[in-house]
């Protein structure tokens, strides 16, 4: 604000007839302030229905929903979980195992700690694991203030490939202070070997025995895992591993073959399937809610002033009541939500002709209007037609491509006829989110890239031309008071002069 020296009549106040009167002058500008906040809220507004739009994309991905693997998924159920446990894929068959031997680690145990001497030094190794041909170097590095628990620590965050311990461990006949070591890698063939005597003799000062070739000598050497698949001897050097689309976890040996019965994952389906439609109707509620939302127009955005001579949550309940029906009957919600449910309504055409619908799983869209379209499951229906046919849950939700032809409208048409719901919506929910984002843009563009961004920047430079001249209306004001002030005081000095005189 411009510092003023006003007029000394004392006959009225300038300072408060030019506040009076370029309250009036400032009325377009608050209207234009109006305008502009409105326009933000309409635009965040938008913005929350494409964060609602990619949790649901982000749903399909994160749920594999696109994939044929997830209407594929299998459930192996064991005879004897204790001993063998197993998830199945697609082409998972039933059969049996039988467990022979278990995969274990190689252990290495010291035979004490007495003969260590801290020292600052640089050891250097060559490990070798079960899974790994060629030896990986590894260099240990200690210091002369270190203890043995120092040692232990560095052991565990080398890359050695081995937990280190410390306790006190039994040798036979007492209980002596150890340091022993365990493979992290099970199966047979796990090597530690000092690359020369210096390395040599930092294991043999911690109580480790080495061979003639400088290799840790284990306590317990580690083995590979034995067992017979449906007849078949195999072995592995792990405990998990995969085997004609089934991953077997073995736990223990068996005395008698395990039976594992492969079946549909019906559950682990049903509730992918479920999140699906529970995240697409709160997406359809809140697009429902925007575009239906009655304008209360008794609430327009505050002004500046306004706010100052109301409380913080009078401000909050009138901006609330404020922001209603920025988005009623908007045009680009409702296409993109009509799009939306002629992407369920219509029909699936198959690979051999037929003509499939999500009805017949047990999907439908809810029958009350109001609800815009939302889904609802009979949930037995839709358990059961996994169990019986997962192949026509898969064709239901992702035959065809996702692709569309971009040129020839009649291939496009047929294409689009071929596609899954869930190409559909992918498809649409994109399109919905393009939309949004040509009108309102995001939190990475720049306002000039989107259409209300354009509006604001143009209201906006209406608003500071608008400040400039109102800036000069209220210094011609001033000029102009300022003015009649200082001719008032000069009549009232003539006045008083000509008063004296006649006294006279």
């Amino acid at each position: 604000m411009v510092n003023r020296i006003t007029g000394f009549s004392n006959i009225f106040d300038i300072d408060e007839v030019v506040s009076k009167l370029m309250k009036t002058e400032q009325a377009p500008l608050d209207k234009m302030a109006r305008q502009k906040q409105t326009i933000e809220w309409q635009r965040d507004s938008y913005r929350e229905v494409n964060s609602k739009v990619k949790e649901l994309e982000d749903l399909i991905t994160g749920l594999n929903l696109h994939l044929p693997s997830t209407y594929g998924s299998k459930k192996v159920t064991s005879s004897n979980e204790s001993a063998v446990t197993a998830t199945g894929s697609t082409n998972a068959t039933s059969g049996m195992i039988n467990v022979t031997q278990i995969a274990t680690a190689s252990v290495f145990k010291s035979s004490g700690t007495t003969g260590f001497t801290a020292t600052n030094g640089s050891f250097t190794f060559e490990v070798t694991t079960p899974d790994s041909a060629t030896p990986k170097t590894v260099t240990i590095k200690t210091s002369d203030t270190d203890t043995i628990d120092d040692i232990v620590n560095r052991l565990n965050s080398s890359q050695l490939g081995v937990t280190a311990y410390k306790g006190q461990i039994f040798d036979g006949t007492n209980y002596v202070e150890t340091i022993a070591l365990t493979s992290r890698t099970t199966g047979d063939g796990v090597n530690i070997k000092a690359t020369d005597g210096n390395a040599a003799s930092f294991l043999t000062q911690l109580g480790f025995q080495v061979d003639g070739d400088n290799k840790l000598v284990a306590t317990t050497q580690g083995q590979k895992a034995q067992y017979e698949i449906n007849g078949l001897k195999m072995e592995n050097n792990n405990n998990t591993f995969t085997q004609a689309g089934i991953t077997y976890e073995l736990k223990a040996t068996t005395d008698k073959p395990v039976s594992l019965n492969v079946s549909t994952n019906v559950d682990e389906i049903f509730d992918k399937i479920k999140q699906f439609v529970d995240k697409y109707n709160e997406l359809v509620e809140q697009v429902n809610g925007k575009v239906t939302e009655k304008k209360n127009r008794n609430y327009q955005p505050l002004t500046a002033d306004e706010k100052k001579a109301m409380s913080d949550k009078e401000v909050e309940l009138w901006e609330t009541a404020a922001k209603t029906g920025l988005l009623r009957s908007d045009a680009i919600l409702r296409s993109g939500t009509a799009k939306l449910r002629s992407d369920f309504y219509a029909d699936i055409t198959t690979g051999d002709g037929n003509k499939i619908h999500m009805t017949q799983i047990g999907i439908t869209t809810s029958s009350k209007y109001k609800e815009g379209g939302k889904l609802e499951i009979n949930e037995k229906k839709l358990r059961d037609a996994i169990a019986e046919d997962p192949q026509k849950i898969m064709q239901i939700f992702i035959s065809g491509s996702r692709n569309v032809d971009s040129k020839d409208p009649a291939k496009a048409q047929q294409q689009y006829n071929e596609q899954g719901i869930l190409h559909r919506v992918r498809n649409s929910l994109s399109d919905l989110t393009k939309s949004i984002q040509t009108k309102a843009g995001s939190t990475t563009m720049e306002s000039n890239e989107y259409g209300l961004g354009k509006n604001l920047d143009s209201l906006g430079k209406r608003m500071d031309t608008f400040q400039d001249r109102l800036k000069l209306i209220e210094a011609r004001y001033y000029t102009k008071f300022n003015a009649m002030d200082s001719a008032i005081q000069k009549l009232n000095n003539q006045s008083g002069y000509l008063s004296q005189l006649l006294a006279y």
